[in-house]
């Protein structure tokens, strides 16, 4: 009986810790990337299309030739199950809005309010520190 009372407190205590959890941060997906960019969504209402849509690499941006132009596609078989396409500047415009982003969630993460990161002690330091005698070990007072 013991053993019970304290598996269900540890239990109750696991609970309760995950329930005052942040949620976490919503990001930009890469479907929301690639249509802020430019890329249109195109419908699988053919059996052609649905063919050539399965014949595409999934999850992956590649270069198609689509009447007579250079374009990229992007088959989304979760979300949509849709095909993006977009032309030369619609994926240099993903390019920089991914490489932002990403850059943003590693800047992110590199000052986190952790304390058990290392550069988030370091930031959490005053900016004035080495005008600071205490920092130093002296004290002005004495």
């Amino acid at each position: 009986m013991k053993l019970y009372g304290s598996t269900l407190g540890v239990v109750a205590t696991c609970l309760a810790m995950a329930a005052c959890m942040p949620a976490p941060p919503v990001s930009a997906s890469k479907e929301d990337l690639l249509s802020s960019s430019g890329f249109r969504t195109i419908s699988l209402n053919t059996p052609a299309k649905l063919a050539a849509f399965k014949a595409l690499p999934a999850h992956e941006l590649s270069r198609k030739t689509y009447k007579g132009k250079n374009v990229w596609v992007y088959p989304d078989r979760d979300i949509c199950g849709c095909l993006y396409i977009g032309s030369q500047s619609a994926y240099n415009a993903y390019i920089k809005k991914a490489t932002d982003k990403m850059m943003a969630d590693a800047i992110k993460a590199n000052y986190s309010d952790d304390p058990y990161s290392p550069t988030g002690s370091v930031n959490a330091l005053d900016n004035d520190w080495a005008t600071d005698p205490e920092a130093y070990g002296l004290y002005s007072d004495w």
